[in-house]
């Protein structure tokens, strides 16, 4: 079937968080109308602000766009969307992008629900930060039928001109439940190293500018080093997000009997980091789990 780009209809946004709202805005500043519906009035009334349109329901916002993008929080979110979808007699040719990161066997339920609602899946989590999404330097993790990946190729030239396509249905998740076990075990290091550098009288901020240069470098050090030095919770990720892709990743280990320690360790420091911080904080917030001023992840328990 051949889908184009240069239809005059918006690109709908199911979803209007951190993620959903940075996307929004790349699309905005790229000159695409884009029609946004979230049950939050505060972010619907954020995205207006900045020139989108608004859809009271999800069924209005299909009536209305053929390229839907979904970024809420979970699996199950998705199929209540699509049990609302499903009521909607203008389906035809619609393609959906979903970037919520799910277990890899509701993503396959998902799309297959999709297919026979008539509705093309492309499957798209996106690795990085809302701020990274926002300044284009995340990177998106494509699967689905080749011919919807290029129906999209121009948009997501705007929206995530980073990606990679990864394989069918399932393996966009599966890869980035890999990366994000990685991403968080270093945070959760870099946040011990910073507590550890505090604790022994050094200044985080030099330790912080030193360790960027050492062989201990990684990304993460850029991202949420200065945010765990400063305190500076104010969330580009919610921790909340980071505990539940965390505990996809430790159901995926249970299932397949995979051992996976440092994420155990993990998810017990986010526990406590959400206890004490909030679950709305910053995934930088994980150093507090571990400074001695506040609770010791034992003391969760």
């Amino acid at each position: 079937m051949d889908r184009q780009m240069t239809s005059p209809a918006p690109v709908g946004m199911i979803g209007l968080g951190l993620m959903g709202s940075a996307l929004s805005a790349r699309l905005i500043d790229a000159g695409i109308a884009v029609t946004g519906f979230d049950i939050d009035a505060g972010r619907c009334k954020a995205l207006k602000a900045i020139g989108g349109g608004l859809a009271i329901s999800a069924l209005e916002l299909a009536a209305q766009c053929r390229t839907i993008v979904i970024a809420v929080y979970s699996a199950e979110q998705i199929e209540s969307l699509l049990a609302e979808l499903e009521r909607s007699e203008k389906l035809a040719d619609t393609i959906l992008i979903c970037t919520t990161t799910c277990a890899p066997e509701e993503i396959v339920r998902i799309a297959k629900r999709a297919d026979g609602a008539g509705l093309s899946l492309v499957e798209a989590p996106i690795s990085g930060t809302s701020a990274q999404a926002r300044d284009g330097s995340a990177m998106a993790l494509i699967a689905g039928p080749p011919e919807a990946i290029a129906a999209v190729a121009a948009l997501f030239d705007i929206l995530c001109p980073q990606r990679v396509n990864v394989g069918k249905i399932g393996d966009a998740s599966r890869t980035k439940l890999a990366i994000n076990l990685i991403l968080q075990n270093n945070r959760a290091a870099l946040a011990e190293g910073i507590a550890f550098a505090e604790g022994l009288g050094l200044d985080p901020a030099v330790f912080l500018a030193t360790a960027r240069k050492s062989a201990a470098y990684s990304g993460v050090m850029d991202t949420k080093g200065d945010k765990m030095v400063k305190r500076d919770f104010t969330p580009q990720s919610h921790m909340s997000q980071t505990l539940k892709d965390t505990e996809l990743i430790l159901a995926e280990a249970s299932r397949r009997n995979l051992f996976v320690p440092m994420t155990l360790t993990q998810a017990t420091l986010l526990r406590t980091a959400i206890a004490l911080e909030g679950p709305d904080s910053d995934s930088s917030a994980i150093i507090e789990a571990v400074r001695p001023s506040r609770s010791r992840p034992e003391d969760s328990k």
